[in-house]
């Protein structure tokens, strides 16, 4: 399972096959701090005035000296104007560190898209909230994530571990909680008092961190691609079109520019992929809804 590191360097790995720039990368052979103005590279060579990219940091470079192997970065003594660019984070970085020059999809957008297409995707991740009966209270406040209930059951008091469905309920979305409106579930039968009661609800997907795998947010392992498609068709939306391969065999052959639009067709190609991948998984996950149909009275 993919965590959220590892879905940007595969993202990037993948929308590579779309664009036409190869990057030159080198690596930085001191560890340098988040005010460092000037960086000691293995190949000055493979940098060029402009942005270059460090981890997750965006650069901005104004010389590059071949002979020492230092690259100046934009700034002053106090100032470090050129660390942070494009409103990324100035940290410090160890020796060896790759530096990649000119990316076009930098990691902190790659990042960003990739969160965007986690926090947009209407999935209906299926989480549960557990309470007891206590036979005189039919009104429960729910999690503040619910989107909808999909199925209300209730342990009986035996050794089968069976879960009987409770078929007569509803929601209140303007429920009073001391003075605070909540989401309550009503109950309109009453299970045995005493027993355990397992509302199955869905929610949205939620953020992730660097470290952690896409799980975590609630999608299952199987939507990664989905992730990735999602990300993809976002960042190619936002490419110059003269960057984008071209659209045809004989262009290629030809070396000819690529055609205008370009970019708004392959986004458009990548964003059908993801309907299409995000429709199958949503088919899955609602397979695994505890009950869909219920009454209210």
């Amino acid at each position: 399972m993919a965590t959220l590191n590892e879905l940007v360097q595969q993202t990037i790995g993948e929308i590579g096959a779309y664009v036409k720039n190869q990057e030159s990368v080198t690596i930085i052979t001191n560890d340098i701090d988040a005010n460092d103005l000037n960086l000691t590279v293995d190949d000055t060579k493979a940098l060029s005035k402009g942005i270059v990219e460090i981890d997750d940091e965006l650069v901005y470079v104004t010389k590059t000296i071949e002979s020492s192997g230092i690259v100046q970065v934009l700034g002053t003594s106090s100032v470090a104007s050129g660390r942070g660019w494009r409103s990324t984070t100035a940290t410090s970085h160890v020796a060896g560190t790759v530096v990649r020059n000119n990316p076009i999809f930098p990691r902190s957008q790659v990042k960003r898209a990739i969160l965007d297409t986690i926090k947009g995707m209407n999935f209906p991740v299926i989480s549960n909230e557990t309470f007891t009966f206590d036979g005189s209270d039919y009104s429960y406040v729910m999690p503040d994530s619910l989107i909808d209930i999909t199925g209300v059951s209730w342990e009986l008091p035996d050794a089968t571990g069976v879960w009987a469905l409770i078929k007569r309920w509803r929601l209140d979305t303007n429920y009073l909680d001391s003075g605070v409106t909540k989401t309550a579930l009503i109950l309109n039968e009453a299970p045995m008092p005493g027993q355990s009661v397992r509302v199955q609800y869905t929610k949205y997907p939620t953020t992730i961190t660097d470290n952690q795998e896409l799980t975590v947010s609630g999608l299952p392992a199987s939507c990664e691609d989905v992730v990735r498609l999602g990300a993809m068709y976002r960042l190619l939306s936002t490419v110059d079109p003269g960057k984008v391969t071209a659209t045809s065999v004989s262009a290629d052959v030809l070396d000819q520019p690529v055609s205008a639009g370009a970019s708004t067709t392959a986004a458009k190609y990548i964003f059908q992929l993801y309907s299409v991948r995000l429709t199958e998984e949503i088919a899955k996950a609602q397979a695994n809804f505890l009950n869909t149909i219920q009454y209210s009275r």
